[in-house]
Formats: C-alpha cells, sequence, structure tokens
C-alpha cells in the first residue's frame, strides 16, 4: 500500500508503510513564522520536568534524535541489548545508539529503507503528532470519529488516508494545538524545537503527569452526536492534588477529572463550597481550583463532582480521610517502623501548611500519592506511582505479591516517582499497595485497596514490551554488580542493582550475613532491590556481596568487585 501524495517520504515509514517512492515534501510556504506562543509550554516543561527546552532555540528544526530523547526520557523506554535492530547510520553502542533503540524497540518510530535512522533528519507535525500517538498507547478510533475529526478542518485533504486515524486519536488526546489557525492542520509542516515542546507538553498533560495550560486558541472538537443526549455521561479518573496532608488557608486544593467531553461540571468541596465550575481546559479534561478563605476549615472532607452532558447528569462523590482544610485537628496518619526498629511510641506531630525538611527524629510524611492509569490493568500495561513528601528520603513499594521492594526515584524536589509493569503472568483482584518512605532511619507507610484488577494474560502491547527472542541454553550471564555504597552505617538504604540476562529469577547475600534477597527485574536485563539495614544487625568489615541469577534451571553467582563495610 501506498501513502497518498503529498505527504513526505518519511512520514510513510512513521505511520507503517515502506513501499512506497515519493519526492520530499517542503517546508509550507507562508507558514505562521512567529513562536512566541510556544514560550509559555516550554516554560511550563521546565518548571515541572527535569527537560531542559530552552536551552538550544526554540526556532530551530526538531530532530528526530531529540525527539527520541524525549521519549526515552518520559515514556521509560529501556533498550533490550538482545534485540537490536540493525541501524545504518549511527555508530553501535552510542548513547545516541541505544536511544535510538530504545524507541524503536518499544514501536514509537520506525526506520527508513536502508535501516537509517536519519537521527538528524526532520519531522512533519504529521509524523510527530503518529509516534506520539503510538507512545501515548491510545485507543484506535472508530470510523465515525476520524470523519467527525477530519470535517473540521480545511486542509483535511492534505492528510493520506493512513495518516487519518493518528489525527483522529490526536485530537482525543489534545495534541491538536493549531496556531495560528485552529481549524489548518498543517500535516506537512516541518516541526520546530518550540512546537515539538508543545505536542510533548499535551502528552504529559492527557497522562496527568504535568497541568494542562488552557490553549491560545480554541482548540476544534467535533460536536456530539444527536444520539449522545440519550447517553449517560461518564467520569472515568479523579484526582485531587493535594490528597493528604493540610492546606492552610491562602493554601489551593486542585480538582481534576477525566470524563466525557463537550460537557458542563461542577465540585462541592465539604461544606465549603457548591457548585464551583470546572474548566474543560482540554476534550475531556476538567479542573478547578479552591482557595482556601481564613473562615473555611473541614477535615476528612466529601468532595463531589457532577458533570451534565446534553441535559444529563452523572456525580462521583470522594472522601478525602487524611485531607485537612484550614485550621482544625488533623486525621491520624498511620506510621510504621521498620520490624529491627526499637520500637518507641510517636511523638506528636505539629500541623504545618507545607513540606518542612525532616529534622532527625521526625517521621517523614507523605503528603499526596496519584496512580497512572486507574483502571484494570492487562499485559504490558504500565502503573506510575507518584508521591509527593518530604525530599531527600528512599522511598519504595510493594503492590500484593506482584512487586516487593520496587524502587521510587525522586524525579525532582518532593516528587517520587514508581513504576510497576504487567507481566504476562501476573493477576491479581483489588491489590494491596505499600508505599514506605525512609529517611533518618523512620518510615512512613500508606497502605490502600486499588480499585481495579490486574490480569497480565489479556493483551499484549509490544510496544511497551517487545517480544522477547528465545532464551539461550547455557549459564545466565551476569554482566555488572554495583551498590549505592562501600560504606554503610545501620539504618540506612543498601541499593545492589545488577545487569545480566532477561527474565531470570536474581537475589543478592551478604556472604555470612544475610540470607537471600530478592530483586526484581524493573527492566529487561536490569535487577534491583533497596533494603534498610536493620539496627541490629551483625556489624560488617569487609563484607562480600554476592548475587544470583537463576534462569531455565541453570544458575550462575557473581561477587561485587568492592567489599562493603557496615557500623553501627
Amino acid at each position: 500500500m501506498r501513502c497518498s501524495w503529498p505527504l513526505a517520504l518519511s512520514l510513510c515509514w512513521t505511520l507503517g508503510w515502506s513501499s512506497v517512492s515519493l519526492p520530499v515534501w517542503a517546508q509550507e510556504v507562508g507558514q505562521e513564522s512567529s513562536l512566541a506562543w510556544v514560550n509559555a509550554y516550554a516554560a511550563a516543561l521546565e518548571r515541572q520536568t527535569d527537560v531542559v527546552i530552552t536551552g538550544d532555540p526554540l526556532s530551530v528544526t526538531l530532530t528526530r534524535l531529540e525527539l527520541a530523547q524525549w521519549l526515552t526520557e518520559f515514556f521509560g523506554y529501556v533498550p533490550n541489548p538482545h534485540q537490536v535492530q540493525v541501524i545504518s547510520d549511527l555508530e553501535p553502542n552510542t548513547p545516541d545508539y541505544w536511544t535510538a533503540q530504545a524507541v524503536l524497540q518499544a514501536g514509537a518510530m520506525r526506520l527508513f529503507e536502508g535501516n537509517q535512522f536519519r537521527p538528524q533528519g526532520d519531522l512533519t507535525q504529521l509524523e510527530a503528532l503518529a509516534i506520539l500517538v503510538r507512545a501515548l498507547q491510545l485507543p484506535a478510533p472508530s470510523q465515525a470519529d476520524i470523519e467527525a475529526w477530519m470535517a473540521l478542518y480545511t486542509d483535511a485533504a492534505e492528510v493520506p488516508e493512513v495518516g487519518r486515524p493518528f489525527i483522529a486519536m490526536a485530537g482525543q488526546a489534545g495534541l491538536l494545538v493549531n496556531v495560528p489557525d485552529p481549524a489548518r492542520l498543517n500535516p506537512n509542516r516541518v516541526l520546530r524545537r518550540g512546537e515539538g515542546a508543545v505536542l510533548l507538553h499535551q502528552a504529559l498533560a492527557h497522562q496527568g503527569r504535568i497541568l494542562p495550560l488552557d490553549p491560545p486558541v480554541a482548540q476544534l472538537r467535533p460536536l456530539p452526536e444527536p444520539a449522545a443526549a440519550t447517553t449517560r455521561p461518564e467520569i472515568f479518573q479523579t484526582r485531587i492534588t493535594p490528597e493528604s496532608g493540610v492546606v492552610p488557608a491562602g493554601g489551593t486544593l486542585t480538582i481534576e477529572a477525566q470524563a466525557t467531553p463537550n460537557g458542563s461540571a461542577t465540585v462541592d468541596i465539604g461544606g465549603l463550597v457548591q457548585g464551583l465550575p470546572m474548566q474543560e481546559v482540554q476534550p475531556g479534561y476538567y479542573r478547578a481550583v479552591y482557595s482556601l478563605g481564613p473562615q473555611d476549615s473541614a477535615l476528612s472532607p466529601d468532595i463531589s463532582i457532577q458533570l451534565t452532558v446534553n441535559g444529563v447528569s452523572t456525580r462521583v462523590q470522594r472522601r478525602q480521610p487524611q485531607l485537612v482544610l484550614g485550621d482544625v485537628a488533623p486525621p491520624p496518619v498511620e506510621s510504621v517502623f521498620s520490624p529491627t526498629t526499637p520500637q518507641a511510641p510517636q511523638p506528636d506531630l505539629p500541623v504545618t501548611p507545607s513540606l518542612p525538611s525532616t529534622a532527625s527524629g521526625a517521621y517523614p510524611r507523605i503528603e499526596a500519592i496519584r496512580l497512572d492509569p486507574q483502571r484494570n490493568l492487562i499485559e504490558g500495561d504500565i502503573l506510575t506511582i507518584a508521591i509527593w513528601a518530604d525530599s531527600g528520603g528512599i522511598a519504595q513499594f510493594d503492590l500484593g505479591n506482584l512487586a516487593l521492594n520496587q524502587p521510587m526515584r525522586e524525579v525532582r524536589p518532593n516528587h517520587y516517582e514508581g513504576t510497576y509493569v504487567v507481566a504476562p503472568t501476573h493477576q491479581a483482584n483489588n491489590p494491596l499497595l505499600r508505599i514506605v518512605l525512609t529517611k533518618n532511619g523512620l518510615s512512613q507507610e500508606h497502605r490502600e485497596i486499588l480499585p481495579f484488577s490486574i490480569d497480565g494474560s489479556e493483551g499484549t502491547r509490544s510496544t511497551i514490551q517487545p517480544v522477547s527472542t528465545p532464551i539461550a541454553t547455557g549459564l545466565p550471564q551476569i554482566f555488572s554488580v554495583t551498590t549505592n555504597s562501600n560504606n554503610l552505617r545501620m539504618g540506612e538504604i543498601l541499593k545492589v542493582t545488577m545487569r545480566g540476562d532477561p527474565g531470570g529469577r536474581a537475589a543478592f547475600r551478604i556472604v555470612g550475613v544475610t540470607p537471600e534477597i530478592e530483586m526484581r527485574e524493573i527492566a529487561p536485563g536490569l535487577y534491583e532491590t533497596q533494603q534498610q539495614l536493620p539496627f541490629n544487625m551483625q556489624q560488617v568489615n569487609n563484607g562480600t556481596i554476592e548475587v544470583i541469577l537463576q534462569r531455565g534451571g541453570q544458575q550462575t553467582t557473581q561477587t561485587s568487585p568492592s567489599p562493603i563495610t557496615i557500623s553501627p
């Protein structure tokens, strides 16, 4: 099958077709040259993430390599060294080579003829939209959806048939921010860095990982079908920020909901406010921000969201048992100790309006928790677990018996994230999530029953989990063993990382001191665990850490190249 004129030759590979012969389509003549409108998006990205957008001019062309770097950073793609694809125009085993391998193995990007990645090549608007739609794992649209979206744009004829589903999916996700004319897609326009930053911002906002911005122009969206008037609207996900802790007078509470688009939404907050309007900041994404007045106060408030579409309404209500609004006594917070920590009575903690720096002897605080997505999970799905908590700690989570001691990374001050990938053998109904934050030898724990199921026997997400190559016979290989430190004190965190063959069972032990401790495969061939050292454990002088990797009935062991010392 061939792509339709006049789309660029490179687009056909991006969208999935390779047997074509077309001239490269030049950048659209007379395109809008002003990029001032992208500055707010670039600033929002830099404020809420670690990416640096403004280090290079926003007006220069966005390269395929830079987009690939953004994808690996924000979608967590990790290349599998046993599933490499031949790339003819990148030097093997370089950082750029492995970045390309990550996005190719994830299925987000494709090679050109001759196995070329074209790292410095440009991208059209439609190419970039197709890549981000794949990265977001959006559901395929119906033919009616495609036709409804394409009817909005005056230049729809410039979109080839193979690209039209991507426009519909991008529109549903709020990626179509068209400036200066919202009714023109400009699918063949070569993308500049600033415009690419806008697409990245919208993709992360769609995932709920950053707060959305109001678009500079009205984003078009199809009118609801007449039959929709009899269809009950749905509220799919809600998020309250913060979910726990204290919001003082003058502070703000943010309420967000993903729901049926083109509706009217309001929120009631305890007895403080009723019918507070929520703005639909992008299709199907509603938000309201409430600033607490000096007289506002509520303990464990009920927060109710009402959505009305075509005269039909629905409502969801959530109680926030760990949330305090205004000047009232705080709800009890469950704190737990490591099993080997002396069981001292917990002191009364002062109520503070924001995350403090945890002093020695004070329990660390978990302020808010977010899960994404909040739905039933199948094979290959990635569950992101984020917490807002005291900075400088060690955070990890358990998910039933499917994930134990899974590490969480402090991606920026007071914000930790961890991920769990559903494996084919994983199954659980309403699993227990347990999050532990440890700092200065003290721990804070959060537990909750998740309101969804996990079934790895359903579905295949090859763009996240590439099809495994056959397991080689013989002993499994261990390539490296590292620890976070060779000199630790009891009560501190020991982190052990091993790289080896994927698909095995891994463990480590301190020879003569500890039994085997399980390690998790957090990416293909990457095994890791973090353990708090007991306060009453045996002292270790120049001890040996040994890792074990088992697969296919075979076992390999290897010791860390550096001895470890653990003192009181």
